[in-house]
């Protein structure tokens, strides 16, 4: 047992505290914004991952309001223990129900992914999508899923110690441990490490077997298959991707700590200012997937920016488009304001803004024309 306690800023209360409250300050608006823009600006094309997209976000944003606001923990490890200094303390909601909570909101987490990647399994590979058997089963699947997050740990704190013997069990276990933390009138325990241990292992197994086997299943199709159009399957592939990297990228900022809580549990090593520091990382992760949602697909980017009223970032995002005829040997139309064209009718694209963008194309063969003095608005991808 290596046990660190150097008494200085990091690793005190106020610290961490002020750190929480500060995030907060910066989450609340960010979140507001994503959850505004999935529900109102989603485009149709983007329909059938809206609700799952919504899902996802909201538990995310939950998980992290409430470690910094309501639930304020200050946890210790490697003994699964802690306290708390938010709004439901202040109000005197009992320490074991904050704790399951704030727990229990973590490992939602696997359900939300899961289920957005079953969403992209279901509409991209499976043929029976849309019929009645498909849904029953779908629903049966996300009920069976979320019912086992929301009672994970239920074994543990059915079988949770006394909280008087757990102090001594926390003094006997981290010697350098400060009285104030181990007499705190919150100071709360978990206890049985192995069985929290199985009962984690477990649900952690359950979930990424799923995850694993629906990103491989789209993955084959989207990237192998070729029962579909170009087009189609270059759209599907850029999706996938972008959801890929908007799921992957907060991860890997909350396995960093995750990995550093798991080893300290299981090594017993215990240093307060890495677990305080652990702490705001992870209660980060939705401050970042929210980010990387709105910024990776390019239908909310634009709509947070117009938000956000940066206009020259989206108004330069479309086109002008004159079509003109050209024809040869022809000097004008006649009074239908049809003309013969024998050759070639090229068509100019001009950007709105800074002039040329893209130059001609050529459609050949045609038999007539008629004269468009027109521009219209096409997306510029």
């Amino acid at each position: 047992m290596s046990c660190t306690y150097r008494n200085n800023y990091f690793e005190s209360e106020e610290f961490l505290n002020l750190a929480l409250h500060s995030l907060s300050v910066v989450q609340a608006p960010i979140y507001i914004l994503g959850a505004y823009i999935i529900i109102m600006k989603t485009p149709n094309k983007m329909g059938k991952v809206k609700f799952p997209m919504l899902s996802m976000h909201l538990i995310f944003a939950s998980n992290d309001v409430y470690a910094a606001t309501l639930a304020l923990p200050r946890m210790v490890f490697p003994i699964c223990a802690g306290y708390s200094t938010g709004v439901l303390s202040s109000i005197g909601v009992p320490i074991w129900i904050e704790g399951y909570i704030g727990l229990t909101m973590f490992f939602l987490f696997g359900p939300a992914v899961t289920m957005f990647f079953e969403n992209r399994y279901n509409y991209v590979v499976r043929l029976d999508c849309n019929t009645h058997s498909r849904r029953f089963k779908r629903a049966v699947h996300y009920f069976i899923n979320y019912f086992i997050a929301l009672n994970v740990l239920m074994p543990s704190f059915l079988n949770l110690p006394d909280q008087s013997v757990a102090r001594q069990i926390a003094l006997k276990k981290l010697p350098c441990l400060p009285l104030e933390i181990i007499n705190h009138p919150r100071f709360f325990m978990i206890g049985n490490e192995d069985l929290n241990f199985v009962c984690t292992g477990l649900f952690g197994i359950f979930i990424w077997t799923q995850i694993i086997f629906f990103v491989a299943k789209t993955v084959n199709f989207v990237f192998r298959t070729k029962a579909q159009s170009q087009q189609t399957a270059q759209l599907q592939r850029k999706f996938f991707r972008a959801v890929c990297v908007q799921i992957a990228f907060p991860f890997v900022v909350v396995m960093i700590p995750a990995c550093y809580n798991l080893s300290a549990t299981y090594t017993n090593n215990y240093d307060m200012a890495f677990t305080n520091v652990s702490v705001i990382v992870i209660t980060s992760h939705g401050l970042f997937a929210t980010i990387i949602m709105l910024l990776i697909h390019k239908p909310y980017r634009t709509e947070t920016l117009k938000v956000l009223g940066i206009e020259r970032f989206y108004k330069s995002n479309k086109l002008t488009v004159v079509r003109m005829s050209i024809s040869i040997g022809q000097t004008g139309p006649d009074e239908a304001g049809i003309i013969p064209v024998p050759g070639v009718l090229e068509t100019s694209y001009y950007e709105k803004q800074s002039g040329i963008k893209k130059i001609i194309y050529t459609v050949r063969d045609l038999k007539a024309v008629k004269i468009l003095y027109k521009e219209d608005q096409v997306p510029w991808a």
